[in-house]
């Protein structure tokens, strides 16, 4: 059975947990939740925390960006609705959203299509196009981003 936290206590450890990474406002809420804090005095925590900067949801909105775009490879829709999910203000998202490098984002779109092409049986194009939409779609590209791809002669190139 787990002990139950003091606010202090609660504080210190969101503390500790901001400082080895970044974290926005819902989970930390959801977490002092579990740990049996009350409303008043998790907003007070959550407050303090924000302005020591430990807590601060536009800079997580960036880090999540990042490392969702980088290294998750998912695309601008998938990121976006991560983030609403996360209760991260529209503000923060659009932001963060604009720090992706367009021309880095449609290479980014292609190797991921790619990849899938090298996997898709090719007998029946009309399916093996359907199954890259899908694919497309389910990483979060824009629809009109992944049409342009798979409508591109240099995708159906044998050359890997």
């Amino acid at each position: 059975m787990n002990k139950i936290l003091t606010p202090d206590e609660a504080h210190q450890r969101l503390e500790a947990l901001c400082a080895r990474s970044e974290q926005c406002s819902s989970d930390l809420m959801k977490k002092l939740h579990r740990w049996g804090i009350p409303q008043d005095a998790a907003e007070e925590i959550l407050e303090n925390l924000k302005s020591t900067r430990h807590l601060d949801d536009s800079r997580f909105a960036s880090a999540y960006v990042r490392d969702k775009y980088l290294f998750a490879g998912w695309g601008r829709n998938k990121i976006k609705a991560g983030m609403y999910a996360k209760g991260i203000a529209r503000g923060d998202i659009d932001t963060a959203l604009e720090s992706i490098n367009t021309r880095e984002y449609a290479q980014t779109a292609f190797r991921a299509i790619k990849a899938k092409l090298r996997t898709t049986d090719r007998t029946d194009m009309s399916k093996c196009r359907d199954k890259l939409l899908r694919f497309g779609l389910s990483r979060g590209y824009e629809m009109a981003l992944i049409l342009r791809i798979i409508d591109s002669r240099s995708l159906w190139l044998k050359k890997d």
